[in-house]
């Protein structure tokens, strides 16, 4: 039942804000897709422009790429 409610008002609020979007762009739906698709790629744009400013050392891997030149080897150290 909780989970039913929750939806409910997850729903609502997806609703107040497509009508908000649409409302900010004049109520042209057209344009609210367009704001909409434009925001989405500029997004995009940094979060590739972020990536690339990580260091392969820092984030060892986890996004899938690889250095380039070759690939690499992870050694495991321990302490004795």
């Amino acid at each position: 039942m909780a989970d039913q409610v929750q939806v409910a008002s997850d729903t609502d609020q997806l609703e107040a804000d497509v009508t908000a979007v649409i409302e900010a762009c004049g109520g042209d739906p057209r344009t609210a897709i367009k704001a909409l698709l434009v925001e989405q790629h500029i997004r995009e744009q940094r979060i590739e422009r972020l990536a690339a400013a990580l260091s392969f050392g820092y984030v060892r891997g986890r996004t899938g790429v690889m250095p380039t030149g070759g690939s690499f080897s992870h050694r495991e150290t321990t302490r004795s």
